[in-house]
């Protein structure tokens, strides 16, 4: 397995570990045996869907030095031993007019009616590929193609907490409020992020969501029920 992974650095500060086969199931694996065995030695870590970065303290230890602890930490781990099983999440998300913020935009581009972009969207089945950029921003892909649009050339200087959005080939969940340049179609009463809670969102790289439509009631009831 380890002949799978490469290594570099980036400067001094921070080791990033890449991964050439099995992408997310071994990025989450790795990083579960690293946090554990050098969280005094790495300030933080940054998953992506194929690599982990560790930024060392350098006070503590050497980039050089936590390459070596790296590379002698996972030859003596027998990795894909215990396959994680994927979780399937179900959101709801409502398209109600007033969350729905770009999806005339998203009509134009595509030629679909928002009825027909609904309907494809509500379809996916998305694959979480990250959590990041934003604390408890999922990245999910799994977008058809049919939706695929370019993110908006002018951000939004703010995206309210729950805000469904699509961007090239991903869809995404903004989780609190933010600026944001994705195009928003929707949004979810569902707070998935808590910053007090451990581990502050329960949802996991590699995990499934599967999305279904809400009117605007049961958006507010389901709302209501979380204060």
């Amino acid at each position: 397995m380890r002949k799978n992974f490469s290594y570099e650095y980036l400067g001094d500060r921070a080791l990033i570990i890449s991964v050439t086969q099995g992408g997310i199931n071994n990025i989450h694996e790795i990083y579960s045996i690293l946090s554990k065995k050098l969280e005094d030695l790495v300030l933080d870590f940054v998953k992506t869907p194929e690599s982990l970065a560790l930024y060392n303290d350098p006070y503590k230890v050497s980039v050089k030095d936590l390459s070596k602890r790296v590379k002698s930490l996972l030859e003596s781990e027998t990795l894909g031993k215990k396959e994680r099983i994927a979780k399937t999440w179900k959101i709801p998300v409502c398209y109600d007019g007033s969350f729905g913020l770009d999806i005339k935009h998203v009509s134009k581009k595509t030629n679909l009616s928002p009825k027909e972009i609904i309907d494809i969207y509500l379809k996916g089945i998305y694959k979480v590929n990250m959590i990041g950029f934003l604390p408890g921003f999922v990245y999910l892909s799994g977008l058809d193609k049919k939706l695929s649009i370019p993110r908006k050339k002018t951000p939004r200087k703010e995206i309210s907490e729950g805000s469904i959005a699509i961007a090239n080939r991903q869809t995404g969940i903004y989780n609190i409020k933010s600026p944001g340049g994705w195009n928003v179609i929707g949004k979810t009463p569902t707070s998935l992020f808590n910053k007090n809670s451990n581990p502050p969102i329960r949802l996991k790289e590699g995990d499934i969501v599967k999305f279904y439509e809400i009117n605007i009631q049961e958006f507010n009831n389901l709302k209501n029920n979380e204060k």
